[in-house]
């Protein structure tokens, strides 16, 4: 179980998390493009499946990006109706959920991305 934490570092937590999340959108725009380089030079059957299920990985994770960002967004909003409502109030003193369940989905969806990326590596120095 996570602690509570002050408004501002969960705020903080929300832009951070939504930066790790474009920043791994991207980074499978670059694993996409390499998958096209290796669909030119490799006709082989086993190869060819092997690029599919890449891809199919890579827009399941991109899709997950897409839930996780919007959940965050849902969240922040909420941390800003919060905020708005107490205008006035001491914010710092004021300690919110931890949103342990948003926290876990962001920790599962690094570690399997990590290795799917780890995979995709491995497959990529293989074929290139």
């Amino acid at each position: 179980m996570y602690q509570t934490v002050s408004i501002r570092s969960l705020h903080l937590e929300y832009q951070l998390w939504v930066r790790e999340l474009i920043f791994y959108k991207e980074e499978i725009k670059i694993f996409e493009s390499h998958l096209e380089d290796l669909v030119s030079r490799n006709t082989r059957q086993g190869v060819q499946v092997q690029i599919e299920h890449f891809q199919n990985q890579f827009i399941c994770q991109k899709e997950v990006i897409d839930i996780l960002k919007h959940k965050l967004n849902i969240s922040e909003r909420q941390l800003a109706a919060f905020v708005y409502d107490l205008s006035g109030g001491v914010i710092d003193s004021i300690r919110m959920d931890n949103h342990s369940e948003l926290r876990e989905e962001i920790q599962t969806f690094r570690r399997l991305y990590k290795k799917l990326k780890t995979y995709f590596r491995h497959f990529e120095t293989e074929w290139m």
